[in-house]
This record gives C-alpha cells, structure tokens and sequence, in this order.
C-alpha cells in the first residue's frame, strides 16, 4: 500500500499520470486485500459463538442434571407415599377386623339379651293364662248354593254376553 502511495506521490511530482495511476491501482489493489483479510477474519471468527456455545451447553446439561435430581426425588416421594399407603390400609385393615369383631360381640350379648327377655316374658305370659291354647275348631267347610235355600242362583256374564 505504501508503495502505491509512493508511485502516486513521484507521479504528481514528476508529471506522470501512468505512474500515478499505477500507484492508485496499487493503492486500491492493496485495500482491496487488506479489506478482504479483515472480511476473512470476521466471518470466520467464531471465538465469540464458540463461547457462547459453550456456555449455552453449560446451563443444558446443569439443567438437565435439575430434571434427573427433580425425576429422582418425585420417584423417591412416590415410592414413600406407596409405602405409607400399603402401612395406613394395613392399619385401617387391622382396626376394621378390631371394629367387626368388637360389634359382632355387641350384637351376639344384646340377642342374647332379647332372647332372655322374650323367653321369660313368654313364661311369665303363659303362666298368667294370656297364652291359653285356643278350641279347637273343625275347619272351615264350603258351602254349596244349593244349601242354602234363601239364595236365588247367580248367573254370570262371562266376555259381554248378557242373560235372561
């Protein structure tokens, strides 16, 4: 670059446009390098998503260590939550069996109860006579119309028809 400024410069001062045009050329030819490397450079640098890059695969796997903790504590939770269930059903079990054979006890001493009562209230009934054992009767008979002379036979009107 220096040199095509040099050509330019000895152009102009001795009067010779094909030098300083050469110059220029260079000049430009020059930048036009140097604009290039610089283009080169920033494109392909990639320093800056590279850091980025690997800060971003930092927080996925420290996040993704959170979610397997996370996963691991709620299987632990739902494993002592199981357990704790199966031990409270086996309680409940337990004093439900207490509870049937407590009221089944209750149950059996108040029949027994009702049955001493009934048993001598019955006595004590059959013994005042309010028990008396009834006459025997002879059964009930049927009797015929023809039996009863008061009575005039009946005809019946069987599916609309109608008699005399």
């Amino acid at each position: 670059m220096l040199g095509g400024l040099a050509l330019v410069l000895h152009g102009l001062l001795h009067d010779h446009s094909t030098l300083s045009l050469a110059g220029v050329a260079l000049s430009m030819i020059a930048l036009t390098g140097i604009i290039l490397a610089v283009v080169h450079r920033w494109i392909t640098d990639t320093n800056t998503e590279r850091t980025i890059l690997a800060a971003s695969q930092r927080e996925a796997q420290r996040q993704q260590t959170v979610y397997i903790a996370g996963q691991a504590a709620l299987e632990n939770e739902r494993t002592r939550l199981h357990r704790d269930l199966a031990a409270e059903h086996a309680a409940l079990n337990e004093r439900l069996k207490a509870e049937r054979a407590s009221l089944t006890a209750e149950f059996e001493e108040r029949r027994a109860a009702l049955i001493s009562e009934t048993m001598e209230a019955t006595v004590l009934m059959i013994r005042d006579g309010k028990f008396a054992p009834e006459p025997q009767t002879d059964g009930n008979l049927i009797h015929f119309p023809e039996q009863h002379p008061g009575r005039a036979p009946v005809r019946t009107r069987e599916h609309g028809v109608v008699g005399p």
